[in-house]
C-alpha cells in the first residue's frame, strides 16, 4: 500500500486545483472565455514531455534507480505550484513593486506579474500531477509480481480516489471559520498548505518504500531478465545498447494495433471524465443554482454561484468515494466479468447519466449521478494499465497485420513498460487540450454550461463504442 501513497497525494493536489484554480483566476481578472484555455496549456506542455518520460524512467542509469529520480524531481515542481497558485496574487505584487516601485496601486492586484505567477503556478502543478503518475506506475509495477499487477493497480487506483475524496471535501468545507487560518492567509491557502504537508508526507512513504536495482546492475544481472537462454539474454542486452533516442520515438509513432485501439479508448475516456472534472463545478453554479460568477461579488447571484460550486464540490467528493468502493471490487469484478464488460459497461453507464444529468439539472442528480462519473474514473484508470501490463507480461501485440504475435518479432525492440505508460497516460494530455479548445466556443454557442456535461456523455459514449475493438488477453 506504501507504493501508491504517492498517487493519494497527487489527486489530493490535483482536488484543490480543480476546485479552485478557476475562482482564482477569474478572481485576478482572466475573463471567464479565456479561462478555460489555461487548463490546455500545461496539457501541450505534457503532449511534448510525456513521451519523453517514459523512455527516461525505463534508460535512468543513476545509483537511485530508474524510477524515482524522476518522481523526486516532479515532486518538487508540485510543491512549487501548491505555493504558486494560491499565493500568485501576493507575489505578484512583490515582483510589481521590485520592478515597478512607482507605478504600484496598493489597492489593486490586477497586475501582469499576478497573472503570470498564477497561470505559471497552474502550470507547474498540473503538468508534476498529471506526469509523476507515470514514473510512479512504472515503480508500483516494477516492484510486484506480475500476477499482483491487477491488485496493485486497483490498490493504486484506491488510494487516488481516497486523495480525491479528501481533496474535495476539504474544498467544500469552510476554513474560514477556524480561528487559526488567517495566519495562513485564508480558506483557499489553507486548503493549499494543508494539501503540500500530505503531499509531502505522501511522497516521502512512496519513495522509501523499496529500494530500485540501479539500471547497470541488471543489464549485469541475467536472471532479472525474463529471456530462457542464454543466447537471448546476450542478444537483448546487445540490443538495448544500441537503442537511440530516434528508436524511441519511432517506437511511439509506430506503436502496435492493440495500443492505439487502447490509446483512443483512453482518449475518449478521459475527454468524458475532463469534462466532468474541471467543468462540474461551474456546471452546478451556473446551470443547478442559477448564479452568475460575473456579477458583483455582493450580489444574489454571485452568492448562489458560491453555493453551486460548494454543493458541487460535495457531488464530487461521492465521485471520488464511488471511484474507493469501486476500485476496491476491481479485482473481483474483473475476475468474475472481465476487462471488457468493466470498460463497456463503466464508459456507457457515465455516459447515459451525463446525458441524463444535462437533461434533469437537479441538486439530487447532481449527487446520485456523481456515483457513475466515480466508477467510470477508476476504470479508464486502472483498465487499460492494465492491459498494457499484460500485454508486456506476454510479450503479446497486434502487429500491423492485426494478428497477435511475439514482441520480438513485429513490434519495435525500444518498447518498454515506462514507454507504453507514458504513450497511455499522455492521452489525458490530448484530452484536456481537446476539451479545453472546444468547451468555450460550444458554451458560447449554446448559451448554457450544460454543453459541457452533454459532451461528457457522448464522449464516455463513444469510449464504450470503441472499448468492443480493444485486444483483451483473458
Amino acid at each position: 500500500m506504501r507504493l501508491s501513497f504517492i498517487m493519494m497525494g497527487i489527486e489530493l493536489a490535483y482536488s484543490a486545483e480543480t476546485a479552485f484554480v478557476s475562482p482564482i483566476l477569474l478572481n485576478i481578472g482572466i475573463h471567464h472565455k479565456y479561462m478555460t484555455m489555461v487548463w490546455s496549456l500545461s496539457a501541450c506542455l505534457s503532449i511534448i514531455c510525456s513521451p519523453l518520460i517514459g523512455p527516461l524512467t525505463d534508460q535512468c542509469r543513476l545509483a537511485l534507480g530508474r524510477r524515482r529520480p524522476l518522481m523526486i524531481f516532479l515532486s518538487v515542481l508540485l510543491l512549487l505550484g501548491l505555493i504558486l497558485v494560491p499565493h500568485g496574487a501576493k507575489i505578484g505584487l512583490w515582483l510589481e513593486w521590485v520592478t515597478m516601485p512607482v507605478k504600484i496601486e496598493k489597492s489593486s492586484i490586477l497586475n501582469p506579474w499576478t497573472i503570470f505567477c498564477t497561470v505559471l503556478g497552474t502550470i507547474v502543478l498540473d503538468f508534476s500531477a498529471d506526469n509523476c503518475q507515470t514514473p510512479s506506475r512504472a515503480y508500483l509495477l516494477d516492484m510486484c509480481l506480475p500476477a499482483d499487477h491487477t491488485r496493485a493497480l486497483s490498490t493504486f487506483s484506491i488510494m487516488s480516489g481516497i486523495g480525491s475524496f479528501l481533496g474535495y471535501a476539504m474544498s467544500a468545507y469552510d476554513w474560514e471559520s477556524l480561528s487559526w487560518t488567517h495566519h495562513l492567509g485564508g480558506n483557499i491557502s489553507t486548503v493549499f498548505a494543508v494539501v503540500a504537508v500530505i503531499f509531502t508526507i505522501s511522497a516521502l512513504l512512496t519513495l522509501t518504500t523499496f529500494r530500485e536495482v540501479p539500471l547497470p546492475v541488471l543489464e549485469d544481472l541475467p536472471v532479472c531478465l525474463p529471456i530462457p537462454s542464454c543466447k537471448d539474454i546476450q542478444r537483448i542486452q546487445s540490443e538495448r545498447r544500441k537503442i537511440s533516442f530516434g528508436a524511441y520515438i519511432k517506437s511511439i509513432l509506430r506503436m502496435p494495433a492493440s495500443i492505439k485501439i487502447l490509446c483512443t479508448v483512453s482518449l475518449l475516456g478521459w475527454m468524458g471524465d475532463v469534462c466532468y472534472t474541471l467543468y462540474f463545478t461551474d456546471f452546478v453554479g451556473e446551470t443547478v443554482f442559477r448564479g452568475d460568477p460575473g456579477s458583483d461579488s455582493q450580489s444574489q447571484e454571485y452568492g448562489l454561484y458560491e453555493s453551486g460550486v460548494r454543493f458541487g464540490c460535495w457531488g464530487m467528493s461521492i465521485y471520488a468515494f464511488s471511484c474507493i468502493l469501486f476500485s476496491m471490487g476491481m479485482n473481483s469484478l474483473i475476475r468474475i466479468f472481465s476487462a471488457k464488460f468493466i470498460l463497456i459497461s463503466a464508459s456507457s453507464l457515465f455516459g447515459l447519466s451525463m446525458i441524463c444529468l444535462a437533461v434533469w439539472p437537479t441538486k439530487i442528480n447532481v449527487l446520485v449521478l456523481s456515483v457513475f462519473a466515480g466508477i467510470n474514473f477508476s476504470t479508464i484508470f486502472t483498465v487499460p494499465f492494465i492491459l498494457i501490463a499484460q500485454y508486456h507480461a506476454q510479450e503479446s501485440f497486434r502487429g500491423f497485420d492485426g494478428m497477435v504475435v511475439d514482441d520480438g518479432k513485429k513490434v519495435d525492440a525500444a518498447r518498454g513498460l515506462g514507454t507504453d505508460i507514458a504513450i497511455i497516460n499522455s492521452s489525458l494530455f490530448l484530452a484536456q487540450i481537446f476539451v479545453s479548445l472546444i468547451i468555450g466556443a460550444l458554451v458560447s454557442l449554446t448559451g448554457s454550461t450544460s454543453a459541457v456535461i452533454y459532451s461528457a456523455g457522448v464522449f464516455s459514449l463513444c469510449a464504450g463504442i470503441a472499448a468492443n475493438r480493444v485486444l483483451y488477453l483473458e
